[in-house]
């Protein structure tokens, strides 16, 4: 099926004496009389354009699209099934994720198919190429292909704009027959419309910090700092809690920023650790930021973990299998995609949070 046949065929559900009531109402309908044909009357463009708009494609421009929207919110327009049912399995599941590398998003990418693929249901992914900040297209694109759920790795960042959009599009995805679930990461401002399966960020950060401090460790360094994030901050407040609890002081200047780029990470430890003075041990955000430090440290002539221990967060899979074993903190990222898919089919509305688990290896010893 062309392009011009899907337009015509979604321009083509009309039904006799409906038009008018369906053009009057608020919102969209499960069927609508609504067509391609009247949105691009109602924005004054060509069906083309509004066919490229619903697409996400770039070659519009913003007043363009803006209009195009505004005509698609106010009509309550939702694309034709009978079009999309060509390309569309029916009894779907979709996942959408930030990125389709990467351990955390592999395994719970994982394990939303095997659970998917158990129930012997379509399985389906999309990625956004970390563009949440356009959210619309996104949301769009995934109204119409109609799934019977859709678990979402929506931003985590605090107060983005991101959890009103999703709250707007909750009763255009009921009116089609599509649940949402939020996957790894707070609720924050999302609607209770929208289930949430996050994990034990601020625990696992806990008893993490909690474990070092048992074996002598009391000057420490923070690995990984970002205000904005709710998942990191959530470990942070871990961390800092363990502290306060034993009587250890923090300074908060002994933190390193966040930086996804290894040179600058390496280089920013490289800074740091000179300036903490009688620092035993390094809490990391996560893995990956753990072996940035542990290289860090390596540069500097400081052993780990006979000078220096080093923990980390989210248990990779190559955690276990380092020249020196990470201790960190394991997060089961594939039970979560399981979980999502449960709670989506089965007991939507129940928000879950997954349980964490310390693994004790040997980046991390008592202090010499």
């Amino acid at each position: 099926m062309n392009r011009k046949q899907l337009d015509d065929a979604q321009s083509s559900n009309t039904r006799p004496g409906t038009g008018a009531r369906h053009r009057n109402h608020s919102g969209p309908a499960r069927t609508s009389s609504v067509n391609i044909r009247d949105i691009a009357a109602a924005a004054g463009v060509s069906t083309a354009t509004v066919s490229r708009v619903m697409r996400g494609k770039s070659k519009v421009s913003d007043a363009t699209r803006a209009k195009v929207q505004e005509a698609i919110e106010r009509l309550g327009y939702v694309p034709n099934a009978h079009a999309l049912a060509l390309t569309t399995p029916p009894n779907s599941v979709t996942l959408v994720v930030d990125h389709i590398s990467g351990g955390t998003y592999s395994e719970m990418t994982a394990g939303v198919e095997r659970e998917t693929s158990d129930r012997k249901m379509m399985f389906r992914i999309a990625s956004t190429g970390g563009k949440w900040d356009e959210p619309k297209p996104i949301l769009d694109d995934l109204l119409s292909q109609r799934p019977r759920l859709a678990v979402l790795t929506a931003s985590d960042v605090i107060d983005d704009p991101i959890d009103d959009v999703l709250n707007d599009y909750v009763d255009k995805f009921k009116s089609v027959g599509t649940r949402l679930v939020v996957l790894a990461r707070p609720r924050m401002r999302l609607s209770r419309e929208i289930a949430v399966v996050d994990y034990a960020n601020e625990t696992g950060m806990y008893e993490l910090t909690k474990y070092m401090i048992s074996l002598g460790h009391r000057r420490f360094m923070f690995a990984g700092l970002r205000r904005n994030s709710s998942v990191f901050m959530s470990r942070y407040h871990g961390f800092l809690r363990a502290l306060r609890e034993a009587g250890i002081e923090f300074d908060p200047r002994c933190t390193i920023p966040l930086d996804i780029d290894r040179a600058a990470s390496i280089a920013n430890t490289m800074a740091m650790f000179p300036t903490v003075h009688d620092c035993t041990a390094v809490v990391a955000v996560t893995d990956e930021l753990a072996l940035y430090v542990i290289a860090a440290l390596r540069k500097l002539g400081k052993s780990v973990p006979n000078d220096v221990s080093v923990g980390g967060f989210d248990d990779m899979p190559y955690a276990e299998d380092l020249v020196v074993p990470l201790t960190t903190v394991h997060a089961p990222f594939g039970n979560m995609g399981h979980m999502a898919v449960k709670i989506g089919l089965d007991d939507f509305g129940k928000d879950v949070t997954m349980p964490t688990q310390l693994m004790v290896r040997g980046s991390v010893a008592p202090v010499r």
